[in-house]
């Protein structure tokens, strides 16, 4: 552990003059920081970081390497719940490679819950929201406006188009896309398209195919889709389940989407939100160049 600001500081890291840096704060190698830049206590920057102009990293904030955080974005800020205890200070932990526009905010955990964590090659666009104790995978993508709530959990491959959300405690599986001013509160399982207030529009084919699946693999989930969503009618969610389990040994993108269903109604109290339906419409799939 460093013993002063001097030492904590990398001599290859570029600050410019007026920004302030806490003296508990570590600023790795080849480290770029602007004008009126603030970096609070207890927050490591990652090596070749930029931090643009007027850019806050509040506090109690971890950085890998290689993001890039343009300005009036606020990172590690206190959480916007009223049960924060300031003797709790939580956590925000960042990956590599991930950019934050102008604006954005993501806030520290609170509570004893899961520390706020975003993994790598994220892109958060202009004045998107990613809340207190959210964990967001890889490759992700919030547009303008997108808000996380608290405790969301999003995995990879997810793009979020401008203004939609989710509601606390909701999970979002894999390669999922959210048309624009779409809001779930429910869970969303993997390889969908989200239509509208939590409802799915069908699959997500094209960004299916560019993750590399494969057309036996793209088959198989459309058939587990619809025997869960589309074809079930009044039959019991965990009958269909079980009749599935049965059947033979699935691929890979199909057995993702039955185990994601297994664990969300496994979830219990807060957690328990159900999973998005399917729209009905007279094709499993949906087309579109926007993931």
């Amino acid at each position: 552990m460093p013993t002063s600001a001097a030492e904590a500081i990398h001599p290859t890291a570029r600050i410019h003059d007026s920004a302030r840096i806490d003296p508990s704060a570590s600023i790795g190698p080849e480290v770029t920081i602007e004008p009126d830049v603030i970096v609070g206590p207890h927050c490591a920057i990652g090596a070749g970081t930029t931090l643009r102009a007027r850019a806050i990293i509040v506090s109690h904030t971890t950085m890998g390497a290689n993001n890039d955080v343009h300005p009036y974005a606020v990172l590690g800020g206190d959480p916007q719940d009223r049960a924060f205890s300031p003797d709790k200070p939580g956590s925000l932990v960042i990956g590599d490679r991930n950019i934050f526009r102008e604006a954005v905010t993501i806030s520290r955990s609170t509570g004893d819950g899961p520390i706020t964590t975003i993994g790598d090659d994220c892109f958060f666009m202009s004045q998107s929201h990613a809340a207190h104790n959210c964990r967001v995978a890889n490759r992700v993508t919030l547009a303008n406006g997108a808000c996380l709530a608290g405790y969301s959990e999003v995995a990879d491959g997810c793009v979020f188009s401008g203004f939609t959300g989710t509601h606390q405690f909701t999970r979002v599986g894999e390669l999922v896309m959210f048309r624009a001013g779409a809001r779930v509160g429910m869970h969303v399982p993997p390889f969908v398209v989200v239509a509208d207030g939590n409802l799915i529009g069908g699959l997500n084919v094209i960004g299916l195919r560019r993750a590399g699946f494969n057309a036996q693999e793209r088959e198989d989930l459309k058939l587990v889709y619809r025997a869960l969503l589309r074809d079930r009618g009044a039959t019991p969610m965990q009958t269909v389940i079980d009749r599935l389990e049965a059947q033979q040994d699935w691929s890979r993108a199909a057995r993702r989407f039955l185990d994601f269903f297994i664990e969300s109604l496994a979830l219990t109290g807060r957690q328990a939100r159900g999973i998005c339906p399917a729209r009905t419409r007279s094709s499993a799939e949906h087309h579109t160049d926007s993931d």
